[in-house]
């Protein structure tokens, strides 16, 4: 019984201490959903929007747009929602 208990005890701490390394920059990002912010990828694009939705593996921006990049003159409307894949991201600002 007691052997038992410990590896519930040890497990449990495990689980939240892995809930709070993952949480810590979702954590960040969810304080800023609901805001105008601006993304910038690793490859140099970047998109501004507003942070709709977040979590682990991408974040969502409504209202996005393609800001205008090397030889590209203008920013272009993104047609619906933006989903962006966490691990492209250079990283995000607010304006």
């Amino acid at each position: 019984m007691t052997i038992l208990l410990a590896a519930l005890l040890i497990v449990s701490a495990l689980a939240v201490a892995v809930m709070a390394w993952r949480s810590t920059t979702t954590g960040l990002l969810i304080e800023r959903r609901r805001r105008r912010v601006l993304v910038t990828l690793k490859t140099g694009e970047a998109f501004s929007g507003v942070l709709f939705a977040v979590d682990r593996d991408a974040i969502v921006l409504r209202d996005a747009l393609a800001v205008a990049y090397g030889a590209r003159s203008e920013n272009v409307a993104v047609d619906g929602e933006a989903l962006i894949l966490r691990p492209d991201i250079a990283y995000l600002q607010l304006p």
